[in-house]
């Protein structure tokens, strides 16, 4: 350990195979070689000011922002628990190890042009392409790329029980990565600002948006074990399940967000279910997707319950349903208001009304209504109510004409 302060205008040359370590503060600016052995540095100061050649191997047990530019064909280490910032133009040809702490590059060519192993934490956030050769997150690292930056690599490797963080923005550029040779995927991937890239609103298909976030020249080899959005599981979602997939080519893996509906139609990691719940009492949400019974060989009772055919509408905001329906369950409406636009809008079932269902449509709707919620006629076309209907909440016809051609159509309720 030389702690020795080393000023002035000369350089310092590492030569031979041990280790030395350099712990000071020092302020020489003639640059620095490291000929032979390693060179530990223990203080973000310690090479002084002036350029790094590495032809050895340059160790950095240290933390702070390392602005000198590194050439040379050696090898760079990043250890220690501290976190490190590169924000130098590098042109190293040798490989970048990360050991421990975290490696945060700051500069599209900070790594250099060799491969990365990263045994730890790296975070590449310049707002650029970063190019690099091979780039592998050994198990229980965590390789992070930041909002609108990208990442050009010959191979990326993500192994078992890694974690590979992608944040997108509103600037994001797809592919996030490309890799010219191989993709090998597993442990889990981590996903934030899904929703500036991805399209939710309104629900016109059983895939709402498509983005990519990975595109291999090859086949891409395995698969992430879990996905995780913005910090929560992707099956915590309601209504609209983000998910990852690797697409029918095998060479691009895509984030999406579809009905969960519809989720197991792509063998999503959400499993498919009928429960829309809109908490925001000032939101709401049209679906402009048919709703028809799920295929029962996808059978989605086995992890949520659900029967495939039936819909929920849950929470204080509302749901706007604008398709021909033809799911055969029934609707239970137990929160907010459930809007009908179209007369087939609520499938062939029964209706169970504990809060407010909208009918801003025309023609007859024989569906039976049941439940303690109201029913409101809203529009300006004629609406006929058929049914032999037991609902006790009232109804009220704010537009239109409503027809009864039943005498207990409108229920038990007073009429407004």
């Amino acid at each position: 350990d030389f702690d020795n302060n080393i000023g002035g205008t000369g350089s310092v040359v590492k030569s031979g195979d041990k280790t030395l370590t350099l712990s000071g503060a020092n302020s020489y600016t003639g640059g620095t070689t490291i000929s032979g052995g390693t060179l530990v540095a223990t203080n973000v100061e310690a090479l002084g000011s002036g350029d790094v050649t590495d032809n050895a191997t340059l160790e950095l047990n240290t933390g702070g922002d390392f602005d000198n530019a590194i050439s040379g064909s050696g090898q760079v280490v990043k250890s220690g628990d501290k976190t490190l910032t590169l924000s130098g133009a590098n042109s190293y040809s040798g490989a970048t190890t990360i050991s421990g702490g975290t490696l945060i590059a700051t500069h599209v060519n900070a790594l250099g042009t060799g491969a990365i192993d990263n045994r730890a934490s790296l975070l590449l956030d310049a707002s650029g392409q970063f190019t690099v050769t091979d780039l592998t997150t050994e198990s229980g690292g965590n390789t992070e790329i930041g909002a609108g930056s990208t990442l050009q690599a010959t191979t990326l490797t993500q192994k078992s029980d890694s974690t590979l963080t992608i944040n997108l923005n509103s600037n994001t550029t797809a592919p996030v990565i490309h890799a010219a040779s191989q993709v090998s995927l597993a442990g889990t991937l981590d996903i934030t600002g899904v929703g500036d890239v991805l399209d939710s609103d309104p629900a016109s298909t059983d895939d709402l948006d498509t983005f990519t976030l990975i595109a291999s020249d090859k086949t891409i080899a395995g698969d992430f074990e879990k996905l995780t959005v913005a910090g929560m599981d992707a099956d915590l979602a309601d209504f609209i399940t983000v998910d990852g997939r690797i697409d029918d080519t095998g060479k691009q893996y895509e984030l999406t967000t579809a009905l969960t509906w519809y989720a197991d139609r792509d063998d999503a990691v959400t499993d498919a279910h009928g429960t829309f719940n809109l908490t925001n009492a000032d939101g709401s949400f049209a679906v402009n997707t048919v709703l028809e019974n799920v295929d029962a060989t996808l059978d989605p009772a086995s992890a949520t319950g659900w029967d495939g055919t039936s819909l929920i509408k849950q929470g204080a905001g509302t749901l706007i349903l604008n398709a021909e329906n033809t799911y055969t369950g029934g609707t239970l409406i137990s929160g907010g208001t459930l809007v009908a636009s179209n007369v087939e809008a609520l499938g062939t079932g029964d209706v169970t009304n504990d809060a407010v269902l909208e009918l801003n449509t025309g023609g007859t709707f024989d569906n039976a209504i049941s439940g303690s919620g109201q029913v409101v006629k809203s529009g300006d076309d004629a609406l006929t109510l058929s049914g032999s209907n037991t609902y006790t909440g009232g109804t009220i016809i704010s537009g239109g004409t409503l027809v009864a051609t039943n005498v207990d159509a409108l229920g038990s309720g007073d009429v407004t």
